[in-house]
């Protein structure tokens, strides 16, 4: 009976490592593409500090990177995952995101919400607002960055 709990003991050990080892490399991956788009965001404003980091996948992965330039003014700055142009941005030149949550609930009226982060599809600077709708519903908004003008939406059955 004791072989049988030292092998099941072996045995969890070397599941519960291989998962952390799964977790780190998926993590690994996420991290080289932020520092990697964080190099070419630096060659476009010189932060001084970043409040937050987005990823966003859409038809193309984009990292948005939201921080104050040396000039002491907020920024955003997308950069995409492979080539392509980065987009900067000051962030008073578009809607926040308290504006943007507003909008929303104005005109969805969520139960619950979930996530609010910017993002780009085609060339156009955008806020994706993720939610439950009324009828309990994930459901996604997309909303001009510049002027909060609606973009799409859509939802689908959990």
């Amino acid at each position: 009976m004791k072989k049988w709990g030292i092998l099941f003991f072996i045995l969890l050990c070397g599941v519960i490592w291989q998962a952390i080892s799964v977790y780190h490399a998926a993590l690994e991956t996420k991290q080289s593409l932020q520092s990697k788009a964080l190099e070419r965001a630096k060659r476009e404003v010189a932060f001084t500090d970043i409040d937050r980091v987005y990823t966003y996948y859409g038809e193309q992965a984009y990292v948005v990177f939201v921080g104050t330039g040396r000039n002491g003014k907020k920024y955003i700055v997308w950069v995409p995952e492979k080539k392509g142009h980065v987009v900067v941005k000051r962030a008073d030149r578009g809607i926040t995101e308290k504006e943007a949550v507003s909008k929303l609930k104005e005109e969805r009226n969520p139960k619950r919400l979930i996530s609010v982060k910017p993002g780009m599809e085609k060339g156009v600077p955008l806020w994706e607002l993720t939610y439950i709708d009324e009828y309990n519903r994930y459901s996604f908004y997309y909303l001009s960055f510049e002027d909060g003008t609606f973009l799409k939406r859509y939802s689908f059955q959990q």
